[in-house]
């Protein structure tokens, strides 16, 4: 890997503006996902793209044949059984599939629609590499995903959300060993909008420089952040994930969601790139790498 002076710097791997993949043959979304599993790393995949994924119901016996039926289940595609769920049929998320793109997303509804997983060991890493391809339709307080009931009482846990500090930025937060929060947001964003974010969560990387810390990308271009406490050290938690609610009770989230990725590591560029492009693809985002 090439370091340019554009490049930033994470915990050993770059992000480069307008990066490209020299080489080879451009894998598809499957054979990307198994090679970044390749080395037994701990995490989650969800692909709403995937019908053979998702049963109508929590027990997975009621297949999803099309759109517009409701996804009580969906399976986790990297290979840890990290599958997501919900048993209340009324807070179910709806499979849409977008009229552009021809690709499938989950519906949230804004109120009570959510799915969670049972906890997912991540006590082996202090790294975090997050993707996520979704359209927001509301600017209020919302979560799109978070480790535990709330992040703020649980070490090691972490939350990616919209709207908590500036209207239409998202936050990428984690709760380090010294109980302080840290955390990335964005300014001011325009909603509704279609986004491919990632983020990245070095813990053993001081905070305040560009070397570790939280780092937020959205559309291939990193933002502003701004970091708060100071702390290296330490490692992610075992709770369950949350999808589209905070521990199933608040902050419910509005809006689609077209992939959902975690990784107990960080990505290096070329990973980082070629899933924003799958990702792009599908969510209908274009994207300047």
């Amino acid at each position: 890997m090439i370091k340019t002076p554009l490049s930033t710097v994470i915990g050993g791997a770059f992000w480069t503006p307008k990066a490209t993949i020299l080489g080879g043959t451009s894998k598809t979304f499957d054979q990307l996902i198994k090679s970044l599993f390749a080395n037994g790393e701990q995490g989650f995949v969800y692909d709403p793209n995937d019908l053979s994924t998702m049963f109508q119901d929590a027990a997975g016996t009621v297949p999803v044949t099309g759109a517009g039926q409701p996804v009580g289940l969906i399976l986790d595609k990297s290979g840890r059984n990290n599958h997501a769920y919900q048993t209340t049929s009324s807070s179910r998320p709806i499979l849409r599939k977008n009229a552009t793109t021809g690709a499938y997303y989950l519906e949230f509804d804004g109120s009570d629609d959510f799915l969670q997983t049972s906890n997912i060991d991540f006590t082996a890493t202090d790294k975090m590499s997050l993707f996520v391809g979704l359209y927001m339709s509301k600017s209020v307080l919302q979560m799109i995903m978070e480790t535990s009931t709330n992040y703020v009482a649980n070490v090691g846990a972490f939350e990616l959300n919209s709207g908590e500090i500036t209207s239409g930025g998202y936050v990428l937060a984690y709760r380090a060993t010294n109980n302080t929060n840290q955390y990335s947001y964005q300014p001011v964003k325009p909603i509704p909008r279609s986004s491919v974010i990632v983020g990245k969560i070095n813990m053993g990387k001081q905070v305040y420089n560009a070397e570790g810390g939280v780092l937020l990308r959205e559309n291939a271009t990193s933002t502003d952040n701004i970091y708060s406490g100071s702390h290296i050290g330490g490692a992610f938690g075992s709770y369950p994930l949350y999808i589209g609610r905070r521990g199933g009770t608040a902050l419910p989230f509005a809006g689609h969601i077209y992939s959902l990725i975690g990784i107990g590591r960080l990505t290096t560029d070329v990973e980082t790139i070629a899933l924003e492009k799958l990702i792009a693809k599908n969510t209908g985002v274009t994207l300047s790498v």
